[in-house]
């Protein structure tokens, strides 16, 4: 899956379109904003494509960026592009807070699915396509969802259940039921104190390596050389850097946290959907009860297995944590969307770092 976002990102050199002979004149470091009133009845009307479709290929000023520790989606690949209006910067942000955007600024992510689990290069089908748009200080959301002839995708705002058929890692062919989220259930992660929030571009999210043009780079010098920012950014040795929760740098505790930031904190802080629970999942917390460590829960019920902490170190399967990332019951299962199949191993690396935390730290 990795392997069309590096492709995508070398497409985002074309200054032609294909088969034309005229220069693309929105084309730059912005884009020229698609007339009309938005959100737009189809994805294509926004102009942020060259080609086919199916392809999505970038235009210049559709800018792509990867994040180190993502939300899991059920197996979800997915394709994250900036879209500045034009004239637009960003305003970084040199700790883990929200980067300022200017009105107009258009996030875009492409979720689909390979053909096969084992050979990305088999091909895949495009399910949705979420836009963030910047307009009075807040960020609408909107869900475009796409046909099965790949040629275009349409403006929803009621959600869809679409089944998803594919050749698993052990060669079997399977079928997953996919949930398309309407407006209220984008709303329910993305709102924080009744504000809708951008959740993946904060600095330590996007501090990150990254392969552009066949060279591995840091991806805020190449976003500033992409003419983003209001500013040039600090060195990215000198900022906060969530580590990749899968890969082999950093502690398990880091690669850990990281983890339940991407997957947790959007709702597990204050003013979100889970802030009066008192757990607090932001990579940035300290105090190690907030976080859950011998936390007793704010609710008892179906959701603690018969547990009576949230994390009891060295012993993650008495940790009501671990009892609810394991289960796709929705009266109990983390997160509460969109998940129909559980992230095993997103589970297996809390299930590690609660085996290992001391005992010492023993729930009394």
């Amino acid at each position: 899956m990795m392997k069309r976002t590096i492709w995508a990102a070398l497409a985002l050199m074309l200054v032609v379109t294909p088969g034309c002979d005229e220069a693309d004149p929105c084309d730059g470091p912005t884009r020229c904003q698609a007339p009309g009133v938005l959100p737009l009845a189809t994805l294509g009307e926004y102009d942020f494509f060259v080609g086919p479709m199916d392809q999505l290929a970038p235009k210049r000023g559709v800018v792509p960026y990867t994040v180190a520790a993502p939300l899991w989606s059920d197996h979800a690949g997915k394709d994250r592009f900036i879209v500045l209006p034009e004239g637009g910067k960003i305003d970084l942000r040199s700790d883990d807070g929200e980067w300022g955007f200017p009105e107009g600024t258009i996030l875009v992510k492409n979720f689909f699915f390979d053909h096969d689990r084992r050979d990305p290069t088999a091909g895949f089908r495009i399910i949705e396509t979420r836009l963030l748009l910047r307009e009075a200080g807040d960020w609408r959301a909107f869900t475009y969802v796409w046909n099965d002839e790949q040629t275009a995708a349409t403006l929803l705002r009621t959600g869809k259940r679409v089944n998803v058929e594919f050749k698993d890692l052990d060669g079997a062919s399977k079928t997953e039921e996919y949930i398309v989220p309407n407006d209220d259930q984008c709303s329910s992660c993305h709102e924080r104190d009744d504000v809708e929030h951008a959740l993946g571009l904060i600095t330590p999210q996007m501090n990150r390596m990254v392969e552009r043009d066949g060279k591995q780079v840091a991806q805020l010098t190449w976003l500033a050389g992409q003419e983003l920012f209001t500013a040039p950014p600090p060195d990215p040795a000198t900022l906060p850097g969530f580590i990749d929760p899968y890969g082999a740098a950093g502690t398990l505790d880091q690669r850990a946290r990281g983890y339940l930031h991407g997957n947790c904190a959007h709702c597990h802080q204050a003013g979100g959907g889970a802030g009066k629970s008192g757990l607090v999942f932001l990579a940035s917390e300290q105090d190690l009860a907030k976080v859950g460590v011998c936390k007793v829960p704010a609710a008892a019920g179906a959701g603690t297995g018969g547990n009576t902490h949230d994390i009891v170190p060295g012993k993650p399967d008495e940790s009501i944590v671990i009892y609810r990332m394991n289960s796709l019951d929705p009266e109990i299962k983390m997160p509460e969307l969109p998940n129909r199949v559980i992230d095993t191993a997103g589970l297996e690396l809390i299930r590690s770092w609660i085996a290992a935390m001391p005992v010492d730290l023993a729930c009394q």
